[in-house]
Formats: C-alpha cells, structure tokens, sequence
C-alpha cells in the first residue's frame, strides 16, 4: 500500500512537472502568437463573433492539432462567459483579453493534449491489475496492487493537475472540474458525460465495495485497515452531490471512466472498457509529428464514399500544410517531404520521387505566391489519389 510520505513525493514531483510544463506553454504561446496572420484571425474572429485575441490563441491550438478551431473558441469562450457570471469579468482591452486566452489556451493545449495522452499510457497497466479482480482466486496481495496503482494514478498524478486547475478557475467546483476533465478523457461530449455520470458513480463504488471485499477476508494488518479506511471514505465521499465531493473522488471518477484498451487485460465488468485505435494487432501509438497524422487520415480516406473522400482528404492534407507552414517550410520543401514520407510510409513502390518533385516544383513555380497553397493541398491529393486510392 502506498504509504503518505511516498504519495506526498508522488505529488510533488507532478506539482513540479506541471508548473515547469505551463511555464513552457506560456511562453511557447506567447511566442507564436506574434506570428499568427492577422487577416486569418481577423476572418476567424468575424466568422465566430469573438475578439481577436480568442481567435488568434485558438488559429495555435488547432494548427497544433488539438482542436479544431469552432472547438477552441468554444472552450475560450465557456470560460469567458463562466468568469462574467461569477463577477470575475475580463476586462474588454487587448492586453487582458490576450493574457486571458494565453492562461486558458495553455489549459486547453495540456490537458486535451499531454494530460489525455499521458493518462491513456499509464492507464494500460492498470487494466491488467484490474483484470484479476473477477477472478474466483483474486487475493488480498491483488486488491492491495490495484488500490496502490489506483491511488498513485488518481491521487499522485490528477489530483495535483485538478488542485492547480480549480485555483487558477476562480470560484469553480468539482462539478465543473470533472465536466472540463471528462471530455477530452472520454473523448464524450460534456452532455453525454453528464447523462453517464450516476452510472460511471455506481459502477466506481461496486469496484470499490469488492476490494473492500476481498481485503476483508484478511487477517489484522495496519495496511489492509488504512485501505480500507480509504476506500470507505471515497464509497461514503461518492455519494454526495457531484459540486460537493472532494479533489480525491473526482480523480478517481476521471480515472475510472478513462477508456482501458481492449485486448489488454481489462475484462473487467467494473470498469469502462474503450475502444483502442489499432494499427494492424497493435495499440496505435501516440500522434507525434504531422506526418503521422497525415499518414492515418490517407489510411481512413478508403473509408470514405463519394464525394464525402475527397472533401475528407483535401481538408486533411491542407491542415497539415498549414501546419508544417507555420513551423516556417518552404511549401516546395513541404510537397517534397510529403510524397516521401507517404511512400515510406504507405509501402508505395515503382514511384521515382526525384521525377515528382520536378513535377511538383514546375507546378509550384508557375503560380503565384497565394495560390501556392491551394496547389500543393493539390499536388499531394492528386499523388495519393493515383498512387494509393485507385490501387
């Protein structure tokens, strides 16, 4: 059983590491928000109704793949609207307004990006403790693994990142910490999260009540007896009113409800069991460069019927462009390094690269500085579409 001296360094450490991480952010944002296009963020601000600083903070969340813009501005604007109806308003001058979307952006940038992805890896052993618990063998030794790897993920890795987002949220509850949480954990909208909530309760005290259970039958012991104080207190804790329970239990209901892989240990009937994207028999690694992404929007394409496939992948491969634009690519250098990553990537054979970026320069080079963009959207769609779709 983790001991409270060594959860309170579990803590620490991760306080640490979070106030290092949005210190980076900030400046990172704060940064790149000067090379944003005003006249692309002066039209995304007229299209959303929203001031020009959400708009240029929110371009950056949905160049970094994030987010997509209309989602950005949606959680910028939530809480723009959440602070003026607790009389914390943000004063309409640039400066405030920009400070604002760069202290929310960072939010939105970690835990729809690192928080979501580093609670999805660390989950994944977790499944594999939890797995033995339906078994008729399960022993006093398994819960106690299971309530250590439960509580050093739940209060040793969330409860500092929740503690540090309810003071920087002023006048906020747990209700809203686990409605911001949830959705990028479950990948649910916040109204779904809410429908599925008393359930995802239940089903977290049935898991609980059966370690109980099982530590029960165990003989006196100063570890087994502090378990179960724990879990008592987090059962009783559950009941309340969701605003009204304490940091603890709302991370332990966010881990509870973060999808386990499938094939991977968690047959569990106390637990969520989510579907794992999977890239032939394995889990699908994390997204880390453009490339990846553009590799598996290509590969989902084929899905897609009719005119519904090249809407799809003409969009996909523009963001990506963007994207390796803004980090500051030539676009030619951009094309090239496209076709040869998807022929890599995609096993394509028989192609002489060297004869497509001769093509893709003479293309380049007879248009004009601002319709570059649109033709090397075209010159990759028109590659994947001869060379790959059409096989």
């Amino acid at each position: 059983m983790l001991r409270d001296p060594d959860l309170e360094k579990l803590v620490v450490a991760s306080r640490q590491r979070l106030t290092q991480e949005f210190a980076d952010k900030y400046v990172n944002l704060r940064e790149r928000v000067r090379r944003v296009p005003i006249e692309e963020a002066r039209r995304i601000a007229e299209e959303f109704s929203t001031p020009l600083e959400v708009a240029m903070i929110a371009y950056l969340i949905h160049m970094d793949g994030i987010q997509s813009l209309k989602q950005s501005i949606a959680l910028l604007s939530a809480e723009l609207q959440r602070r003026a109806s607790i009389g914390e308003d943000i004063p309409n001058i640039p400066g405030n307004i920009m400070e604002f979307a760069i202290t929310e952006g960072r939010w939105i940038e970690y835990v729809y990006g690192t928080f979501a992805r580093d609670l999805e890896l660390k989950v994944r052993d977790l499944a594999n403790l939890e797995s033995t618990l339906d078994e008729e063998s399960s022993t006093v030794e398994k819960a106690i693994s299971v309530i250590t790897a439960r509580t050093k993920l739940a209060e040793g890795f969330i409860v500092p990142v929740l503690q540090a987002w309810l003071k920087e949220h002023l006048k906020s509850n747990s209700q809203e910490a686990l409605l911001y949480f949830g959705p990028p954990v479950t990948k649910w909208k916040p109204e779904t999260l809410k429908g599925k909530f008393n359930h995802l309760r239940r089903r977290n005290q049935a898991l609980f009540r059966r370690l109980r259970e099982i530590l029960s039958t165990a003989s006196e012991s100063a570890t087994v007896d502090m378990s179960i104080t724990r879990l008592n207190f987090l059962i009783e804790d559950m009941d309340k009113p969701l605003s009204d329970m304490t940091v603890k239990s709302i991370a332990h209901i966010i881990l509870h409800m973060a999808p386990r892989p499938t094939g991977r240990g968690d047959r569990s009937r106390y637990v969520q069991v989510g579907v794992a994207s999977t890239r032939g028999s394995k889990t699908e690694p994390d997204m880390a460069s453009p490339f990846d992404f553009l590799e598996r929007d290509v590969r989902l394409s084929r899905r897609r019927v009719g005119e519904e496939q090249p809407t799809f992948l003409m969009e996909r491969i523009d963001r990506v462009i963007r994207v390796l634009k803004f980090r500051g690519d030539p676009i030619q250098d951009i094309v090239k390094t496209c076709l040869s990553e998807l022929i890599d990537r995609l096993g394509l054979e028989n192609i002489s690269l060297d004869e497509q970026n001769e093509s893709a320069e003479r293309a380049l080079a007879d248009v004009g500085i601002v319709e570059r963009d649109t033709v090397a959207v075209k010159l990759v769609f028109d590659f994947v579409n001869i060379y790959y779709l059409s096989e």
